[in-house]
């Protein structure tokens, strides 16, 4: 997966929106006709996740040494041919397109 670092510096007392349809938005515009597949918030440590979508239980917060855990991006990668990762470091966050 390719991975593209968005680092917004400011110079002054404004700062950049940390809002997850703010950055889709953006996100979406800058590499059309791409679309969203998933997102992983590390602030509020919420991602869109396929399991839980299908009422499953969630591997991807299991500690890495747990034999059920599994990888975010390899699993948006073969769900939802996700391709792209877009980080957004002010904001904590990661976007991931197809």
């Amino acid at each position: 997966m390719d991975k593209v670092v968005v680092n917004i510096e400011t110079d002054g007392m404004t700062r950049a929106s940390e809002i997850i349809s703010d950055l889709r938005n953006a996100t979406e515009s800058i590499y059309y006709p791409m679309k969203l597949v998933g997102f992983w918030d590390h602030q509020a440590d919420m991602h869109l996740c396929p399991q839980e979508e299908r009422r499953q239980e969630c591997p991807h917060k299991l500690p890495a040494s747990d034999p059920n855990h599994v990888d975010y991006a390899t699993a948006l990668q073969r769900e939802r041919q996700a391709n792209l990762e877009v980080y957004y470091p002010h904001a904590k966050l990661a976007l991931y397109l197809s």
